[in-house]
């Protein structure tokens, strides 16, 4: 998957601190209206920064991405809670480090512990979406509104906040881009870009979704918890190429001789989807391009 937003991101994370003191400023009405920051001894509340919270709470990669502005070139969603103490989680938490969105550095971006990560990377930048407990605001920062919002311009990283669930992060002209999707100011999604793929997707703990590949024009992965220790992997391309659907038909062939229990592939519309269930071990090491 191109990983160039999240090597943006990285950027951010890399100078991010944990800091001792933080910021608090009182809500402010007039738009845009730049509000002076206010240092306390402890972790301001969510509720105690002025401004309206996010409230979109998502729990699938299609959730996300219908709050996402349209072009987003790859995406990626991780319920954290829900892979944790399972044969899933190592996989993950290498797959994040390796794209640069550690869980250690998210932890500390926030002061808290993460729960569920979604990441949208685009030509050139990104948004992260995050929710964490507890809820609190442990960075410097200076409150600008936008409409009943109040963006949290921080002082570690030079990046913009709204705190809710999720947090946004990301840079400034990002971040309001995305509040305009939410709040229906701009209906053009990254949901509508990739909708006729992830139509096909089975809830899954961890999902990712890319037009960046050699191999089809559009691209989903999804890993879903099963019965007794097993996996289920989930493939999706639109305009597979020729190469690599016989390639997977290949492997379909002697499939339960090499110990899964379903290897199912099936075409429509342009749409190949292909679901293998096994052991964790098997299910990731079985070539899927």
């Amino acid at each position: 998957m191109d990983n160039k937003g999240a090597k943006i991101l990285a950027v951010f994370l890399v100078s991010t601190m944990v800091l001792s003191s933080i910021a608090y400023f009182a809500g402010n009405t007039d738009e845009n209206q730049i509000n002076e920051t206010l240092p306390t001894d402890d972790p301001t509340d969510f509720f105690d920064v002025g401004g309206q919270l996010i409230s979109e709470p998502f729990t699938s990669i299609q959730d996300a991405l219908k709050i996402t502005p349209s072009g987003a070139v790859h995406a990626e969603y991780v319920d954290l809670n829900a892979v944790a103490n399972t044969s899933m989680e190592p996989f993950v938490l290498r797959q994040l480090q390796g794209e640069g969105l550690s869980v250690e550095q998210l932890n500390k971006l926030y002061g808290a512990n993460t729960d569920c990560i979604y990441f949208a990377g685009f030509n050139s930048s990104f948004v992260l979406m995050t929710t964490f407990k507890p809820q609190v605001v442990a960075f410097h920062f200076v409150a600008v509104r936008y409409r009943y919002y109040n963006l949290l311009l921080r002082q570690d990283t030079d990046a913009t906040n709204v705190m809710g669930n999720p947090t946004i992060y990301g840079a400034q002209e990002d971040v309001i881009n995305t509040l305009d999707v939410i709040d229906g100011t701009n209906n053009h999604t990254s949901y509508d870009d990739y909708e006729a793929v992830l139509a096909k997707a089975p809830p899954a703990e961890y999902q990712r979704i890319t037009n960046s590949v050699p191999f089809a024009e559009q691209f989903y992965f999804g890993l879903t918890k099963q019965e007794n220790n097993t996996v289920l992997r989930t493939t999706i391309y639109y305009n597979l190429n020729e190469t690599t659907r016989l390639k997977l038909e290949a492997l379909q062939q002697n499939s339960t001789e090499r110990g899964f229990s379903e290897y199912n592939i099936t075409t429509a519309d342009n749409l190949t989807v292909v679901n293998i269930k096994s052991t964790f071990l098997n299910v990731i090491s079985e070539d899927d391009r």
